[in-house]
C-alpha cells in the first residue's frame, strides 16, 4: 500500500513476515540492542495473552524503514521488537529440532536466515549494528562461539534466555505430542497476528518526520539516532573523532538520568546556536550545519562543550559553580525550581558565555522573570518561548554580553509591575513546592530581608504548607460550597506555613482551631491570618491582595 503523491509507503503485515520477506538491517552507527529481560518479557506475554484470548490480531506498532541498494531495508525504528522477534523464533526453532525437524527448518529457512549466493554463506535476514551483529549472528545461526564482549550482548543473551524459558512456558503441562501443533499456533500468530505497519520512506528526513506523528516504543531514542547516524555518516575519514565526541556528549547528558534528554539537549543547543529551533526542525538543522567532513568534527565540539555546560545549569551543587558567588548558586537552584523548559536555552547560553558577575545578575532577573512569568500564566505562550530563544541566541552570538542588555533585551516579555499585580490577586498554585516557596519568598519580604526570593538554608522537611480552607472540608467548613471549595482552596491567600509539628493536628479542623495555631506560628504571614473573625471567599481575597504588595517587593 502506499500513498500516492508522498514519499511514503506503508502495508499492514505480521511482524514475522516483515522478516520473512524481507532482508533488513540496522544502521551501523544506530544504538545497540537495549531492551531489558523486563521488556522482553513484557512482548511475550503480550502475545501469549492475545493467543490464548483467542484474538485475531495483536497490533505491535509501527515499524520505520529506509530502503538502500541491494534491496536492504535499514530499520530506523523498530529493531528491538524485530530482533526480539527472531530471537523468539530462533529458541521455537532449537526446541523443535529434535522433535519436529522439518518445522524446525522451515523457521530457519523462511524467518531467520537466507543463503547470500556472493559469499556461499547462511546470513540472519535481520542485521543488526557494528557492535551486535556478529554476536547476533552466531547466536541466532549457533555458528561458532559466541563470546559477550559488550553490555549490549549480556542483554541480547538474557533475551536468548527469556525466549527459551518462554517456549517451555508453551508447552508445560502438555502431552508431548502436542508441542508441535502448538508452537506452530505460536508461529503463524507471529507470521500473521502480531500486526506491524511496516512503513518505507526515502530518507532519514522523513523517517524523523514520522516520529512526531507516531507514538510507540523507543520513539524518542530513535529520533537521536537518526541524527547520530546522519553525523557519522557525513564524517567520512574522521568519523573516530565524531564518535568520541558524541559518547563524550552521550556520557555527560546520562549523568541527569532523563528521559529523552538527548533530543531535548539538542533542540536547546540548536536554539542557541541559531534561535528557535522546534523539535520537528531537529533533524534539518543540524543538516544545515554538518554538510562535510569538517563542519560535522566542529559541530560536534560545539555539542561536547554545551553538553556539561547544559548538565551544570541543572543542578546548583555542580562543579561548575564552585567559583561563582553564594547567590548566583542559589537563583539557580530557584530557577531548577521552576524548571520553566523555554528558559532552559538561556540558560544554557548565559552559562556558556556570560562571565561570573554577570552571570549573577543575569540569574536573579531571571528568577523574577520566571515568578512573573508563572503568575501570569505566560510560560507556554509563543510570544514568550520565541523572546527566551532570540535572548538565547543574541546571548550566544555575543550581542547581549551583560546583565543590564540582558534586561534590555527581554522586556517585551517582562509583565509589569501592575500585570504582575493584578494577576497574583487571583492566582492558584497546584505545586506545593512552588506554592511553599512563594510563602517563604513573601514571609522573608514581609520581615525586610534584602534577597527575599532565594530558597533558605535550612531543613525543609521541617516546615509545611497549610491550605487554610483545606481540599476537603468534611463537614467543618459551611460557610462555603463544594464550588468554592474548589475554587478557593488553591488560591494563595488560603496558604501559610508552619512547622510541620504544629500542622500535623489540623489537617480539616475548622478556622476556630486553626487559628489558635497559627496565633503562636513563628511566621508573621501566618500569625496575621488569626487575627480574621472568620474565614471566607472575602478573607481571602483580602489577604491575598496584601500578599500582592509583599511580592512586588521579593520580585522585584
Amino acid at each position: 500500500m502506499s500513498n500516492a503523491g508522498t514519499d511514503i509507503s506503508f502495508a499492514q503485515l505480521g511482524i514475522g513476515s516483515v522478516l520473512s520477506q524481507n532482508q533488513l538491517g540496522v544502521p551501523p552507527n544506530q544504538r545497540e540492542y537495549s531492551w531489558t529481560t523486563k521488556e522482553v518479557r513484557t512482548l511475550f506475554q503480550d502475545i501469549a495473552k492475545a493467543i490464548s484470548d483467542g484474538e485475531k490480531s495483536y497490533f505491535l506498532g509501527t515499524i520505520v524503514t529506509i530502503p538502500r541498494p541491494n534491496d536492504i531495508l535499514e530499520v530506523t525504528d523498530g529493531q528491538q521488537r524485530l530482533s526480539t522477534t527472531a530471537i523468539l523464533l530462533s529458541a521455537i526453532r532449537d526446541y523443535l529440532k529434535e522433535r519436529e525437524p522439518v518445522i524446525a527448518e522451515a523457521i530457519n529457512n523462511e524467518f531467520l536466515t537466507g543463503i547470500e549466493r556472493a559469499s556461499r554463506a547462511r546470513v540472519p535476514r535481520l542485521r543488526l549494528n557494528v557492535d551486535d551483529n556478529e554476536y547476533f549472528r552466531m547466536r541466532l545461526t549457533g555458528e561458532g562461539q559466541a563470546t559477550s564482549s559488550k553490555p549490549s550482548h549480556k542483554l541480547l543473551d538474557a533475551a536468548f534466555v527469556e525466549a527459551k524459558e518462554q517456549v517451555r512456558r508453551i508447552v508445560a503441562g502438555l502431552d508431548e505430542k502436542d508441542h508441535g501443533d502448538l508452537l506452530n499456533k505460536w508461529i503463524d500468530f507471529l507470521q500473521s497476528g502480531a500486526v506491524v505497519v511496516l512503513l518505507r520512506v526515502l530518507n532519514e528526513a522523513n523517517a524523523y518526520r514520522m516520529f512526531e506523528t507516531l507514538n510507540d516504543r523507543g520513539l524518542k531514542t530513535s529520533q537521536a539516532d537518526l541524527v547520530k547516524n546522519y553525523l557519522f555518516g557525513r564524517a567520512g575519514e574522521r568519523i573516530p573523532e565524531v564518535q568520541q565526541k558524541w559518547a563524550f556528549m552521550r556520557g555527560a547528558l546520562e549523568t541527569m538520568e532523563e528521559e529523552d534528554i538527548t533530543i531535548l539537549f539538542l533542540r536547546h543547543s540548536l536554539t542557541c546556536i541559531r534561535g528557535l529551533v522546534r523539535e520537528t526542525q531537529v533533524y534539518e538543522v543540524v543538516q544545515s550545519y554538518a554538510k562535510g567532513a569538517q563542519p560535522v568534527v566542529t559541530f560536534t565540539a560545539s555539542l561536547e562543550t554545551l553538553a556539561a555546560t547544559y548538565v551544570a545549569t541543572h543542578s546548583a551543587d555542580h562543579e561548575k559553580w564552585n567559583d561563582y558567588s553564594d547567590s548566583t548558586r542559589k537563583a539557580l537552584g530557584v530557577l531548577n525550581l521552576f524548571d520553566i523548559r523555554p528558559m532552559r536555552p538561556l540558560l544554557l547560553a548565559l552559562a556558556h558565555r556570560f562571565n561570573k558577575g554577570e552571570a549573577d545578575k543575569a540569574f536573579k532577573y531571571l528568577v523574577t522573570l520566571g515568578v512573573r512569568l508563572m503568575i501570569t500564566n505566560a510560560t507556554r505562550t509563543g510570544t514568550v518561548e520565541e523572546g527566551l530563544a532570540h535572548a538565547a541566541h543574541q546571548v550566544f552570538d555575543g550581542k547581549l554580553s551583560d546583565g543590564r542588555s540582558l534586561i534590555e533585551g527581554l522586556k517585551s516579555i517582562y509583565p509589569n509591575d501592575e500585570q504582575f499585580r493584578l494577576a497574583f490577586q487571583t492566582a492558584t498554585v497546584s505545586n506545593r513546592k512552588l506554592a511553599k516557596y512563594y510563602l517563604r519568598a513573601l514571609e522573608m519580604a514581609a520581615s525586610g530581608e534584602a534577597e527575599p526570593w532565594h530558597i533558605p538554608n535550612e531543613d525543609k522537611s521541617v516546615i509545611n504548607l497549610e491550605h487554610i480552607l483545606p481540599e476537603k472540608p468534611e463537614g467543618n467548613w459551611p460557610q462555603f460550597t463544594e464550588d468554592q471549595v474548589k475554587l478557593y482552596y488553591k488560591r494563595i491567600g488560603n496558604f501559610v506555613l508552619l512547622r510541620a509539628s504544629e500542622n500535623s493536628t489540623l489537617k480539616s479542623a475548622p478556622f476556630d482551631q486553626k487559628k489558635i495555631v497559627y496565633s503562636n506560628a513563628q511566621y508573621s504571614l501566618t500569625s496575621g491570618v488569626a487575627k480574621a473573625a472568620a474565614w471566607t471567599t472575602k478573607e481571602i481575597l483580602a489577604r491575598q491582595e496584601h500578599l500582592s504588595t509583599f511580592a512586588l517587593k521579593a520580585w522585584s
